[in-house]
């Protein structure tokens, strides 16, 4: 019988920088992937259950993965989203009384709360729950994900938000009293995928450039985590998208 091969062979041929930003890029979509059911603090919570332990990822290491500012994963936060990933899909999905071997914590009324929002990440080829080894390996670009975008801009209001959000991030700087140059330089650092767009970002927030509706489209979740990040506040694309169009039927549609 043969084994199906479960790794991304075009990946190999990739040039290394190239791959690995790539797989860094889409390890933060994976990762807002697993965010949109919870929030940070409950992911931190479901790591201390997972690992039966308590100080394997906080916060502020999620923040930063979800943001693309941490150059290389820390062992013990990969070990604990994998084994999120894990517990949570065998919690859910076991007949077989397997679940009692996994060691995690007591499963109190929080936890299974917490995980009857949490959507696991599943191998795209086996099936199986992703493991720390395959969040390695989608990390460093040699797996990738079907993952969908957690929020698409339609076409007329992508169209609306191209024209308003380079002068609706300006207003927001100066109304917080960031110093014009360094929200600038902060935003270009923040940037989430790939530094065309925070050039086409920066340029859009300095009166520089106009947006594109297609290009504002692909850049949203980017634009999203950057302003976040600024402001020092957990955005999601469609809270951002109500803020920016100001009446919030423009995006419901």
């Amino acid at each position: 019988m043969e084994t199906p091969l479960t790794l991304n062979l075009a990946a190999f041929a990739r040039n290394g920088e190239t791959r690995r930003e790539a797989g860094r890029i889409h390890f933060t979509e994976a990762l807002g992937f697993l965010l949109r059911g919870v929030s940070h603090p409950e992911l931190t919570l479901l790591a201390d259950w997972a690992c039966n332990e308590e100080g394997n990822l906080h916060t502020s290491q999620i923040s930063h993965l979800r943001n693309a500012k941490m150059r290389m994963l820390g062992v013990k936060a990969l070990d604990a989203l994998g084994r999120i990933n894990v517990a949570a899909f065998v919690f859910k999905t076991d007949r077989s009384g397997q679940f009692r071997q996994l060691g995690t914590a007591t499963t109190t009324a929080r936890v299974e709360e917490i995980l009857k929002r949490y959507e696991p990440l599943v191998h795209p080829v086996t099936g199986a729950p992703l493991d720390a080894g395959d969040l390695m390996l989608l990390y460093l670009g040699y797996l990738e994900l079907p993952i969908r975008p957690l929020f698409e801009l339609a076409p007329d209001v992508a169209e609306v938000l191209a024209q308003r959000i380079g002068p609706w991030v300006g207003n927001l700087i100066e109304e917080r009293g960031f110093r014009y140059r360094d929200a600038l330089t902060q935003l270009r650092q923040d940037w989430t995928s790939d530094r065309s767009g925070a050039e086409r970002f920066s340029g859009a927030v300095a009166g520089m450039s106009d947006y594109s509706p297609a290009d504002l489209a692909r850049d949203w979740s980017a634009i999203t985590a950057a302003v976040g990040d600024l402001i020092d506040d957990e955005l999601d694309p469609r809270s951002l998208a109500e803020m920016v169009a100001i009446r919030e039927e423009v995006v419901a549609g």
